[in-house]
């Protein structure tokens, strides 16, 4: 708990994802979030629901939360974005997040001017190694930051796809490649 900055800090009122059913018109299902704070939820897949970012420590776990058809549901740990809740918590100016469907990628958009794109882990094709360690790196993850040339633009949405990244401006609509 020393180490927590403020920014990790949870309420204390406990969080819950609730399953209502619209033609009873009650809960059918109630899963504790155990204080995890939700991060984003995006599609992974076209035929099921959104996955919902959850902050587990520092990192973004996806859980897809699917129904069998018969009334059952169950929740899959679909990935995992490295570091993804810590980088979020520092940006206070964040409008939109979310990733790419097969998550290579994370993203943050602030209200104007900056796109943060987070890309999971490479191999490197180089010879790296650790500082401390000496120990051969064999992947890294990689930061960019795309910058809006006016400042006038208004960020009004964004999707992450496997490839690319379409951000609708109140001016333009951009598609940024992105490279894993």
């Amino acid at each position: 708990m020393q180490q927590l900055e403020e920014c990790d800090s949870m309420a204390s009122e406990d969080k819950a994802l609730v399953r209502i059913d619209g033609e009873l018109h009650c809960s059918t299902h109630h899963m504790n979030l155990g204080g995890h704070q939700c991060l984003f939820s995006a599609s992974l897949s076209p035929t099921q629901c959104p996955a919902l970012c959850l902050r587990h420590d520092v990192d973004g776990a996806l859980l897809q939360i699917d129904e069998d058809g018969t009334g059952e549901v169950s929740v899959k740990h679909e990935g995992t974005l490295q570091a993804f809740g810590y980088v979020q918590a520092s940006k206070a100016q964040r409008k939109f997040s979310t990733c790419a469907p097969d998550m290579s990628y994370g993203v943050i958009c602030e209200s104007s001017r900056h796109v943060f794109l987070y890309v999971q882990s490479s191999r490197v094709t180089s010879e790296l190694r650790h500082r401390v360690t000496g120990r051969r790196v064999p992947s890294v993850s990689k930061q960019y930051v795309v910058t809006l040339t006016d400042n006038a633009e208004v960020v009004l949405g964004v999707i992450a796809a496997r490839a690319c990244l379409y951000l609708l401006t109140s001016v333009h609509l951009y598609m940024i490649k992105v490279e894993s």
